[in-house]
């Protein structure tokens, strides 16, 4: 393990667009605070790299094509309890949102609509541990966001269809009122598994509390049930 004597910044970046990934790197490269240690387009090839480049702080996408920016910032977390990691999204997000990835143990979340210079401040900010957020942003983005979830929710089934095949299987044993444990056992999964399946339907559905979802996880059943009526 690499150790930071000169309290450089040590930055891997996780960026699936490599023209994007390029800007920033440009960008901070000739900055004499930042070392760059390394750079990946996925999140398994990031996990992989980061004992053997031991950064300090790892800058990465929300939206990868194998898997997403949460699930890679616990993981990485877990190998190394005091990385900073700062999450790019492709716009602004609720404050619900905001606050998963903060529990998480996200330091940062940044738009790529943003300027390159609001990601500098951001490294800045989190270097010594701190949190970053343009709170005015997000709280605009909020209310826009929670007036979208209401007219979404009239299309129900394709709300439904956001979620990958297990989180719809985790979504409709919430609904049924079933532990997370239980859950983590029937699936052969474990209870952090679960729960993390359970933010994600959250986010992906715009709720912020479990009741949200089992009431619309309730309506959806009577739905389908009025459609097979129908039919």
């Amino acid at each position: 393990m690499t150790f930071n004597i000169d309290n450089k910044i040590r930055l891997f970046i996780t960026v699936e667009q490599r023209l994007y990934r390029d800007a920033v790197l440009f960008d901070l490269v000739n900055q004499k605070d930042i070392d760059i240690v390394g750079e990946s387009s996925t999140g398994v090839e990031t996990l992989s790299l980061l004992d053997m480049s031991a950064p300090s702080t790892l800058i990465i996408e929300e939206n990868l094509k194998d898997m997403d920016g949460l699930t890679i910032a616990e993981a990485a977390l877990l190998k190394i309890p005091s990385l900073v990691v700062i999450l790019l999204v492709d716009d602004a997000i609720s404050q619900n949102r905001l606050a998963i990835y903060l529990d998480s143990g996200i330091k940062s979340v940044v738009s790529k609509k943003q300027s390159l210079q609001d990601l500098n401040k951001s490294l800045n900010y989190t270097r010594n541990g701190h949190v970053y957020i343009d709170g005015e942003r997000y709280r605009n983005e909020s209310e826009r966001l929670k007036s979208q979830v209401w007219k979404v929710e009239n299309f129900s089934t394709e709300l439904f269809q956001l979620l990958s095949e297990r989180e719809q299987e985790v979504a409709k044993y919430i609904a049924d009122h079933i532990p997370l444990k239980r859950i983590a056992e029937e699936l052969g999964v474990s209870h952090k598994t679960v729960h993390t399946y359970k933010e994600r339907i959250l986010i992906k559905l715009g709720f912020e509390r479990l009741p949200e979802l089992v009431v619309y996880m309730k309506r959806l059943h009577f739905y389908s049930l009025q459609e097979g009526v129908c039919q």
